[in-house]
């Protein structure tokens, strides 16, 4: 299966709009017909731009569907809280907050706060292609946030006054990124990518090596993503 048979997904319309611009697919993909400047202003952004899977996930349960995050990210969540419901997440998440601080991090909690009190799932295992396996056999894309910088094999990136990103490997900072997985082989994965003017292919689609997509995925936590959101219809 062509993943341009399987999502369409739009170029997004600067360097910071990646995630809204992937969500948007995914919305379109399950049949809401919304257009993607109201995706964009309805998700939250960080001042500067950029969003986190977490408020993605927020939006899709506000507009009625199910949503579920695969997180690996340990700079939020402790190993040990794997299994544990929402209620004890939310009270654990709190109590961090005592000890620890950050702008970015204050926010990226009070948001997966959020996102659990309206019913999302958040789910702690291994990361493995058989996740992906088990949501393309129902049809469903993956939206994922990850490493830009390690996907494409890139030099870092900084952004210049023009709020456009430049690839440089001494003034850059590892980025992160959005993209939609839908479909795989037995060695590689489709990616329907927001960012028309990747290095890996100058096109919103194309395929990965598992292994690296898989990496790409872990070493997202050094930007507060390193997960995985299935936006799934509410039964």
């Amino acid at each position: 299966m062509r993943p341009d048979n399987f999502i369409k997904i739009l170029p997004q319309p600067d360097d910071t709009t990646c995630g809204p611009t992937s969500l948007h697919a995914v919305y379109r993909f399950h049949g809401l017909e919304i257009g993607l400047e109201d995706v964009i202003n309805s998700v939250y952004s960080f001042e500067g731009g950029g969003t986190l899977a977490v408020m993605l996930g927020i939006d899709a349960l506000k507009r009625g569907f199910d949503a579920r995050i695969y997180s690996y990210n340990l700079k939020v969540f402790d190993p040990s809280w794997k299994g544990l419901d929402n209620e004890e997440l939310i009270s654990l998440l709190e109590k961090q907050l005592e000890y620890k601080s950050g702008k970015r991090f204050n926010r990226a909690t009070k948001a997966y706060q959020t996102f659990l009190k309206l019913g999302g799932e958040i789910l702690f295992e291994d990361l493995k292609s058989d996740i992906f396996k088990h949501y393309f056999d129902k049809d469903v894309p993956i939206l994922t946030g990850l490493s830009a910088t390690y996907l494409y094999n890139s030099k870092r990136e900084y952004t210049n006054r023009k709020n456009r990103s430049v690839f440089d490997d001494i003034k850059g900072e590892p980025m992160g990124h959005f993209v939609v997985l839908c479909g795989m082989t037995d060695t590689t994965v489709f990616v329907a990518d927001p960012y028309k003017e990747n290095p890996i292919s100058g096109k919103n689609y194309y395929e990965v090596d598992i292994n690296r997509l898989l990496n790409s995925i872990l070493l997202g936590i050094v930007t507060y993503d390193a997960n995985m959101l299935m936006v799934l219809p509410r039964n």
